[in-house]
């Protein structure tokens, strides 16, 4: 496995060709991780550019440039740590010397090194696993000999710890990599193909449904896939396990459920409980140390009570604690977490009483979930009113919530917000719920079981439809300062919050669209996000939102908010080349934007129409449509839109070849853009200039301007635009003589649009075809240019990227 380094927070492992930053994974090269092994294997030296070329590119020629596309990656990875930017020193015209923190960690075994992994995104577990040698001998065997393995068993029982586990040991087993789906936020079922394409960080394709694309990604690979949490979302799951099973003969499938998934080939693997004392035993120390019940609460004990010993004093309590749980881990583990403050025996004590209540006084064995749920009875019962009636409002959130969100949704006259963060933290310390730190923000969650016992309480309570409206009412909120953010110079920290909180979304957005739920609520949230979902390509999931609420809410209440929800859906539907359904979308829009005598909205209802008319091509009825657009935007000062709408005649005058006139809007363009630090609307009017001065032959300065907007692209994300991008400079490559590196760049735009959904538009592909025919002839031999073009799909995004940049200057 090589030698890991650990840089400041960051690990690499140059074997494994992977970093990661608090056991996150970073998106870095092959070619960038290697730069950066050498450099830190030579800590504190100058390592010459040429060496370094060397390495990254063994064998191969290529420009100095392509160096400098990997340092800045490099440097842009480590800017995440506090001065990291500054650990690589530049030698001028010679070399480089990382100067950073360094030091060699020990080798480890296989399972050590899932979390720094490129073949993997199991999470590095933050405790040890106590006992079950038994049970991964047995799965280890059972995996090999069976492609669907389901772990079931009781809440709480460990069947997602051992699956973690498991899958950590067979990593290698598997070429193309062990990838956990975590489904247990989801709700509806039809999100279960997504879910799985998105961790495979798998686009969705023009033409094919999201399981014909994840079929087709995964027929040739030999991975192993790991669904946690299946039992609420069992159809979907066995519908998604039997396709792949029939058609990705080399993947294996490791399920965790309640339930089996009654799948033909299914085995199904019952989760035991820790092994616990025999009522019968003679209890002592010694004796009880043996048990893996007794094991792992001891080890939990001690992280509170680090000299906690198990005695023969405390030894009969213990072993009645570990059987009274029925030796079921997650109950074990809240149970050891009381043992902070209170002894072994008072801890017994308190079960004892929980169970007589539970089971009116009866002293028999209990069902393991009466079990589990007598312990959570148990440490609820312990708390506040306050905290209780926090616990249980907390249970409508989906995939976490931060502080702000908590004192926003479940505060009224019993639970006072300036008290929420204490009682969060009680909760944190009962181990009801956990706490976890993101981008230097905290992030809660319940435990799975925990969370379906806190639901249970609250409808038993009653008002779950109050909360769930505060729950939605809050989205709404946080939605609605997001959306300015997606048009302006902070694009990056909207998109990035509302991925974030994308369970959530979710979430709020079903309960409106539900009929319990406010619809126009639902609405006014989906319209606000369109954009993002275009952006983080969720195309498909977009339209359904939108196309269900618009279904929901009352066609004659808020017009405008519906009109601005029918035109998301249409720019959505354009960018998935349906024009038809766009256009009749926005033609909607537009009839309601004029009942109600919306002048900005009529404009950008125009404007979209004219959208859809340029990309089919009908330039006489898009100028038509973005001039009036233009003429009331000017008039109303909307200066983005304004510049949305000379970008899109810029284009339209480029497509026609009148040049002077596409530069002129472009121009416009851009300056209102740089004026209002709108990073996107930037990169698209630099790369627009860069088209039209490729096509009048001053290809320095097209370089030069494509270069500016592949680089913001490049740090916005968007790989819809990037394929674009590289689209200009394959141009450029063919008319500066090389055909090859053309094709190579047109193979990985290619592969974008495949990968986001979009394809090339009709007005485009006249010029995109006349193109490859010409770099098909400049090479005179189809297989080269065939190879050439498969290169270039096979490329990384950050390898394409840096071969674009590194398009030597005319």
């Amino acid at each position: 496995l090589g030698i890991t380094y650990e840089i400041g927070p960051f690990r690499l492992n140059a074997a494994a060709k992977a970093v990661t930053h608090a056991g996150t994974p970073i998106a870095l090269g092959p070619r960038a991780v290697a730069v950066l092994a050498l450099l830190v294997e030579s800590a504190q030296e100058y390592v010459p550019k040429a060496r370094l070329m060397d390495e990254a590119w063994p064998g191969v020629i290529v420009e100095e440039a392509n160096l400098g596309v990997q340092i800045s990656a490099i440097r842009r990875a480590l800017a995440q740590a506090p001065g990291g930017e500054y650990w690589i020193e530049t030698l001028a015209r010679r070399g480089y010397r990382f100067v950073g923190p360094v030091s060699k960690l020990p080798n480890k075994t296989p399972g050590d090194t899932v979390g720094t992994s490129p073949r993997s995104n199991l999470p590095e577990p933050l405790t040890s696993l106590v006992g079950r040698e038994r049970e991964l001998k047995e799965l280890q065997k059972l995996l090999a000999d069976h492609r669907l393995l389901t772990l079931t068993g009781a809440g709480g029982v460990g069947k997602t710890r051992l699956a973690m586990r498991i899958a950590a040991t067979v990593i290698d087993s598997y070429s193309d990599g062990v990838w956990l789906v975590e489904l247990a936020a989801l709700s509806d079922p039809g999100l279960v193909p997504q879910t799985v394409t998105e961790v495979l960080a798998l686009k969705e394709q023009q033409g094919k449904s999201l399981t014909e694309r994840l079929t087709q990604y995964l027929r040739p690979k030999r991975l192993l896939l790991v669904l946690d949490n299946a039992e609420h979302l069992l159809a979907a799951c066995a519908r998604l396990t039997e396709t792949v099973l029939r058609q990705c003969p080399q993947v294996t499938l490791l399920v965790t459920s309640r339930e089996r998934l009654a799948v033909q080939g299914e085995q199904t693997y019952r989760v035991p409980s820790l092994s616990m004392p025999d009522p019968g035993l003679d209890i002592s120390a010694q004796n009880l140390a043996q048990f893996e019940s007794v094991q792992l609460f001891s080890e939990r004990v001690r992280l509170h009570r680090p000299h906690f010993a198990v005695t023969d004093q405390n030894a009969p309590a213990l072993a009645s604690i570990c059987r009274r749980l029925d030796g079921i881990p997650l109950a074990i583990e809240l149970a050891a977490a009381r043992g902070r403050s209170m002894s072994i025996e008072e801890v017994n004590q308190q079960l004892e009483h929980g169970f007589r209540v539970l089971t009116g006084g009866s002293r028999s064995a209990l069902p393991r979930q009466q079990t589990l749920r007598a312990l959570i009875d148990w440490s609820y019962d312990l708390l506040s009113d306050a905290e209780q009636a926090l616990f249980r409002r907390l249970s409508v959130f989906a995939g976490g919530w931060t502080l702000s969100a908590a004192e926003q949704v479940c505060t009224d006259e019993s639970v006072d917000k300036e008290a929420v963060l204490e009682h969060l933290t009680s909760l944190a310390d009962k181990t009801l719920l956990v706490a976890e730190e993101r981008d230097s923000v905290t992030r809660y969650r319940l435990l799975e079981t925990v969370g379906h016992y806190a639901r249970e309480r609250l409808r038993e309570r009653g008002g779950e439809a109050h909360w769930r409206d505060r729950h939605l009412a809050y989205f709404l909120a946080l939605t609605l300062e997001a959306e300015p953010l997606l048009k302006g110079p902070d694009l990056e920290v909207g998109l990035d919050r509302l991925e974030t909180e994308h369970d959530n979304l979710r979430l709020a957005l079903d309960w409106a669209a539900s009929g319990r739920g406010d619809s126009v609520t639902g609405l006014r949230i989906a319209a606000a996000i369109w954009w993002f979902w275009q952006t983080r390509g969720h195309l498909r999931e977009g339209r359904q939102w939108l196309s269900r609420l618009l279904a929901a809410a009352p066609a004659t209440e808020a017009l405008a908010i519906r009109a601005k929800a029918l035109r998301g859906a249409g720019a959505l539907a354009r960018e998935q080349a349906d024009y038809a359904a766009a256009e009749a979308l926005h033609r909607e829009s537009l009839t309601l934007r004029r009942e109600l005598g919306d002048q900005r909205g009529i404009a950008l209802a125009l404007g979209s129409l004219g959208a859809v008319a340029l990309e089919l091509g009908n330039y006489d009825a898009a100028r038509k449509l973005e001039e009036e657009s233009l003429a009331i935007q000017r008039e109303l000062g909307d200066r983005a839109s304004v510049a949305q709408v000379l970008n899109n005649l810029g284009e339209m005058a480029r497509l026609q070849g009148d040049y002077a006139t596409a530069r002129a809007r472009l121009e416009e363009s851009l300056t209102i853009y740089r004026e209002l630090g709108n990073q996107w609307g930037i990169s698209t009017s630099v790369t627009n200039l860069g088209e039209v001065a490729s096509a009048e032959g001053d290809f320095a300065d097209a370089l030069a301007l494509l270069r500016k907007g592949l680089l913001i692209r490049r740090e916005l994300g968007g790989q819809w635009g990037i394929a674009l991008s590289l689209e200009g400079f394959a141009r450029v490559a063919l008319a500066l003589g090389s055909p090859g590196r053309a094709a190579r760049i047109w193979g990985h735009a290619e592969r974008l649009r495949e990968e986001t959904g979009s394809p090339l538009p009709p007005s485009e592909r006249g010029h995109y075809d006349r193109h490859i025919a010409s770099a098909r002839a400049a090479m005179s031999d189809d297989s080269a240019f065939d190879s050439a073009w498969h290169e270039g799909r096979a490329m990384t995004l950050e390898d394409a990227i840096g071969y674009a940049l590194s398009v030597p200057d005319a």
